[in-house]
């Protein structure tokens, strides 16, 4: 019998997400004769923090999966009264353990293929891979954020050079993978993976849920379920929300995510609770983050949007399809790649209220329309988003690059 690779997926903490739910589908499909698996994150989730972004260690556990918490002081603070200077050391020190501790781990695990999550988790997975004599590194990411980075910054630079040591990319979308390779120094081979979920179960009742939420029984729901930041577009969901609720008097709508993992999302959140106040809507909106199944909220939708400016391939539109809800998103991205325009949603060429006003209204208008669309979304899910079918494709690609590790191919060369 061949011997099962062991790979470790490097995460800086694990909370609420897209990319922890697809690190969560993945290791839910594995193949468990061909790999073992081993999860390494870099902070201990606490209450606080868990309150704060949204519980998801235990589904990690769950899944009986090795997991190692590395203990390392959480990154954010919701006070921080120090110096800048103090702040930048602290974040070097505290970066030089996470990789250190991480080498270490991947050293006495003897593993074979270490796997960078996303940004930080590429970086580090990348220098404790090589520090620890790991033979292949692979880095999963979806979208490298150019235009939100500051392009003379020590951080930006190292994630943008680390890529010479890395021996694969896995993106969700063809169109993020290519502007990823276009932007990296020396880009190694790149490897299109769409994702595959299972779809969202419901743990309690629609009912009990409405009455808990204070939403009326005969309200048809329009909600958008993401992290709460500006590029998700909640901001712009609102001001649409507007002028909706003012023409249908059944509307209702209801956001439903965490904040971005920093000072500047809680200040997002408190910013959009204050639209909804200032527009004197309140009485028509819900914004929470709901701790339990995600499906639990899925059950209440009936119009998903998710009126984002920066996304790859989102996990809360593949959750909609699965489920056969109708969508209005927008043209960012690889979302066109995910859904078609007219075909299995709306897909709108770029954010603006008014046109999600009118999409809003034009699928709360036509029942018959938004039945087609979410009937058309959960076949195409059907046919190339199951687990299964990303977790057979991402073990093939580290199979391939253990087998001939860049590193190695370029010393031939």
């Amino acid at each position: 019998m061949t011997r099962r690779l062991k790979v470790a997926s490097i995460s800086p903490f694990l909370h609420i997400g897209g990319d922890e739910n697809r690190l969560l589908a993945y290791l839910g499909a594995r193949d468990r004769e061909r790999f073992d698996h081993l999860v390494i994150s870099g902070s201990r989730a606490g209450s606080e923090m868990d309150d704060l972004w949204g519980p998801i260690w235990h589904r990690f556990m769950a899944l009986d999966v090795e997991t190692v918490d590395l203990g390392l002081p959480y990154p954010f603070q919701r006070q921080d009264h120090r110096s800048a200077a103090r702040r930048e050391i602290d974040k070097v020190k505290k970066f030089a353990q996470f990789v250190s501790r991480t080498a270490r781990v991947l050293k006495e695990g003897k593993i074979d293929i270490v796997e960078g999550r996303c940004d930080t988790g590429t970086v580090v997975a990348t220098l404790a891979g090589r520090l620890a004599g790991v033979r292949a590194v692979v880095s999963t990411n979806y979208f490298p954020n150019i235009n939100h980075r500051a392009s003379r910054s020590l951080a930006w630079s190292l994630y943008r050079g680390i890529y010479p040591l890395v021996d694969a990319v896995i993106c969700d979308s063809a169109a993020c993978l290519g502007e990823m390779r276009q932007w990296m120094f020396f880009p190694p081979p790149g490897y299109c993976i769409p994702n595959g979920i299972e779809p969202p179960r419901a743990q309690r009742s629609k009912e009990e849920l409405l009455i808990e939420l204070g939403i009326p029984s005969r309200a048809k729901i329009v909600s958008q379920i993401a992290r709460i930041q500006p590029y998700k577009g909640q901001d712009l969901l609102l001001e649409a929300a507007s002028v909706v609720l003012a023409q249908e008097p059944d509307a209702f709508f209801l956001l439903s995510g965490y904040p971005a993992y920093d000072r500047a999302g809680l200040d997002y959140l408190d910013r959009i609770k204050q639209m909804v106040e200032a527009r004197g809507i309140g009485d028509r909106v819900r914004i929470i983050s709901y701790p339990g199944s995600i499906g639990d909220i899925w059950s209440l939708v009936d119009i998903h949007v998710h009126p984002t400016s920066l996304d790859s391939s989102p996990i809360a539109l593949l959750e909609g399809m699965s489920l056969g809800k109708p969508v209005v998103t927008t043209r960012v991205g690889g979302i066109h790649e995910l859904v078609i325009d007219g075909e299995t949603g709306i897909v709108l060429p770029r954010s603006d209220a008014g046109l999600l006003a009118s999409a809003i209204l034009r699928l709360l208008q036509n029942s018959d329309e938004a039945a087609r669309l979410g009937r058309n979304a959960l076949r195409r899910y059907a046919a190339g988003h199951t687990p299964q079918m990303m977790a057979r494709r991402t073990e093939d690609v580290f199979e391939r690059v253990y087998a001939t590790p860049r590193i190695q191919r370029r010393a031939a060369t």
